[in-house]
């Protein structure tokens, strides 16, 4: 009956769609060999798991991404969907959703709706449980040889093609879906899964005691009972923390130490952590798991640049390539901006910020720009050393910093133009 009334209340629901997989999680699922059911809720209700989840894809949702034109570094001035991808989202939300369904089931999934002239303005997001893709013959209605059988709010089915649906898929085996983290580790999170049930129970039943008085003699309940009492009006409370009780009638206290199958239980816990940090890619430091060696070297900059270098960069490339392939109109390609994250401390940035002034790379204002100060027109030029001299091929020494300098000081009429 609580199945049937679980099921009901989910039926009325607009957020639960009627699917198999849903059906199959409120009726128990399939049960790993620990014992457990592994679901998409189940497994976000492990910490580290959904501390993984959350960073990687609040991390990548909140990097700035901008259209430009196909060839140049010129940034597409109009507006697009990556401005507002839909009424009800903002961008971070769109794409954190986008990103959190790939993290778990291996693709996310998105309805796009068109204007009258093709061009994609909004995209709503699919949960990947109502989408199935099936592979069909390559043909001009799928050019990408996929149809995707969408299950609506009223779990009524509509086929679609891939000029209707914008698809992540990560880590794809078959060339149609990404491969799903929650099957392919549903074993490993199993195991974290019983052990923190286990957990549960063992408080729960309280079972956990300090210690045991042993008495040899027969006691009676209410005797049972004012010897309790005495003990813990000796030994509680932290005004008698450290201090000495006194025993009598025979009475012996026998403390309970920790059992071996309770200490291994917490190891396997922590052991849990490193597991679901492994199947991330993340340090395990940035999942709260602090008693092992760092990883990607000792320092916490290293630690971020390998974490952004390793594990982020692969999932923004797919999403820049999906998204000039799939969303933009123009001639145009999208991408990430990463300065933000491989940022170093404020020594680093202004060593790294000087030698790029310096050799005439970048102009001050730039700098102002990604230090998120107020760009000043007054610096917006490039400048170079006046001990730079340029060796021809023919062997003649050209001074090189009277000429760019006279060129690009601002006034000038002939400044170099800004690339």
């Amino acid at each position: 009956m609580a199945m049937l009334a679980a099921l009901a209340r989910s039926l009325e629901s607009t957020e639960t769609p009627l699917t198999s997989s849903s059906l199959a999680e409120w009726m128990g699922g399939e049960k790993v060999k620990a014992g457990v059911v592994v679901s998409e809720s189940r497994a976000l209700g492990l910490t580290a798991y959904l501390r993984g989840v959350t960073l990687i894809s609040g991390t990548c949702a909140a990097l700035p991404i901008r259209p430009y034109v196909d060839g140049s570094r010129e940034r597409v001035n109009q507006s697009t969907v990556l401005d507002k991808p839909n009424p009800a989202q903002t961008k971070f939300e769109f794409w954190q959703t986008m990103y959190a369904a790939a993290l778990g089931h291996g693709t996310g999934f998105a309805h796009k709706r068109r204007d009258g002239m093709g061009v994609v303005r909004e995209t709503w997001p699919l949960h990947p449980s109502r989408v199935r893709v099936e592979a069909v013959d390559v043909n001009d209605r799928h050019p990408d040889g996929r149809e995707f059988i969408v299950t609506n709010r009223k779990g009524h089915e509509q086929r679609l093609t891939g000029y209707d649906v914008f698809m992540l898929p990560y880590l794809s085996l078959d060339g149609l879906v990404g491969l799903s983290p929650l099957r392919a580790a549903r074993q490993s999170l199993g195991v974290a899964i019983a052990a923190e049930n286990n957990a549960a129970q063992l408080y729960g039943k309280g079972s956990r005691i300090s210690g045991v008085l042993k008495s040899k003699k027969n006691l009676q309940t209410d005797q049972a009972k004012r010897l309790k009492g005495r003990w813990n009006q000796m030994v509680g409370g932290a005004d008698n923390a450290g201090d000495i009780a006194v025993l009598d009638n025979d009475t012996e206290f026998m403390p309970v130490a920790l059992s071996p199958a309770d200490a291994q239980l917490l190891e396997s816990r922590k052991f849990s952590v490193a597991e679901i940090a492994r199947m991330f890619g993340i340090p395990p430091h940035m999942l709260g798991d602090v008693t092992g060696s760092t990883s990607w070297g000792s320092g916490i900059e290293q630690q971020t640049i390998g974490f952004v270098t390793y594990t982020l960069r692969p999932w923004l490339t797919m999403v820049e390539q999906r998204i000039t392939a799939e969303l933009l109109a123009g001639p145009w390609y999208a991408e990430y901006s990463l300065e933000g994250l491989l940022r170093g401390d404020s020594k680093t940035r202004a060593e790294f910020y000087r030698s790029l002034v310096n050799i005439g790379a970048m102009k001050p204002s730039q700098v102002q720009a990604l230090e998120n100060m107020e760009p000043d027109p007054a610096v917006d030029f490039y400048t170079i050393p006046s001990n730079y001299t340029v060796i021809k091929p023919d062997g003649e020494l050209v001074p090189l910093a009277a000429k760019a300098n006279r060129s690009q000081t601002p006034g000038g009429g002939n400044a170099t133009p800004d690339h």
